[in-house]
C-alpha cells in the first residue's frame, strides 16, 4: 500500500510539472522545476511555498539519512563487518558513525553541485538495490523469497541503472568519477577490515595455543 501511494505520487507531480512545463523548460529549472511549476497558477507565492516546502524535505531526507548511522554502525560491529571505532561513542554522546558520515556529507556537499549529489544519490543506491537482491539468493531458502520475483528485482534495478547512466551520468564527468571513486573506496576498506579482522583472529589462536602449551 505504501509503494501503491508513493507511485499515485509521483506520477500525480509528473504529470503536473509536465502538464504545466515544457521539457525544455523542466530540463532549464533543474532542481527547481517544482516551484517553477506552481508559479503560473499561484504566481510568486507558490513558487515561494514550494520552494520552503523543499527545504524541508531536504531537511527531513537529510535526518533520515543520517540518524540511523549510530544504530547501523553499532550493529555492524557487533558483527564484526565494521572496526570498533564505528560504534564509539565520542563524550558518552556522539556516534563516531555519525560523525564519519555527517563529515562525508559536507565534503560531497561543498566539492559538488546539488544535481551531481542527487545523481551520485540514485547510482549509488541502485548498486546497493541491486547488490541486496544478489545477497538475498543466498538465503532465500531461510526467508521462503521467490527466485522469480529477486530475479525480476535484480533485472529491473539493473536495467534502471544503466539507463540511468547513459541518459544522465555521461553527461556528468565529475559524477562518475565520484561514483568509482565511492565504490572503489568501500570496497578497499573492507577488504582492508577482512584482513585486519583476520589478523587479530589468527593472533588470538596463536596466543590460545601458546597458553594451552
Amino acid at each position: 500500500m505504501a509503494l501503491g501511494i508513493a507511485t499515485v505520487i509521483y506520477v500525480a507531480i509528473a504529470l503536473g510539472v509536465f502538464g504545466t512545463l515544457s521539457v525544455d523548460k523542466v530540463i532549464s529549472s533543474g532542481g527547481t522545476a517544482l516551484a517553477v511549476a506552481a508559479e503560473p497558477t499561484l504566481g510568486q507565492a507558490g513558487y515561494w511555498l514550494m520552494s520552503v516546502t523543499a527545504l524541508f524535505a531536504t531537511a527531513g531526507a537529510t535526518n533520515a539519512g543520517l540518524y540511523p548511522a549510530p544504530g547501523l554502525s553499532e550493529r555492524l560491529a557487533e558483527t564484526r563487518q565494521f572496526p570498533p571505532l564505528m560504534a564509539r561513542k565520542f563524550g558518552g554522546r556522539l556516534s563516531a558513525g555519525l560523525l564519519f558520515e555527517a563529515v562525508a556529507c559536507l565534503i560531497l556537499a561543498v566539492l559538488f553541485k546539488l544535481d551531481a549529489i542527487a545523481s551520485i544519490g540514485s547510482a549509488v543506491a541502485l548498486v546497493i538495490f541491486t547488490l541486496i537482491t544478489a545477497a538475498h539468493f543466498r538465503v532465500r531458502s531461510e526467508t521462503g523469497a521467490n527466485a522469480l520475483v529477486l530475479a525480476l528485482a535484480i533485472g529491473a534495478a539493473a536495467v534502471v541503472l544503466v539507463t540511468f547512466v547513459f541518459t544522465t551520468l555521461i553527461h556528468e564527468p565529475a559524477s562518475v568519477v565520484a561514483l568509482l571513486a565511492v565504490l572503489a573506496l568501500s570496497i578497499g576498506l573492507d577488504l582492508w577490515w577482512k584482513r585486519v579482522r583476520a589478523g587479530r583472529a589468527s593472533g588470538g589462536t596463536t596466543s590460545g595455543v601458546q597458553v594451552g602449551n
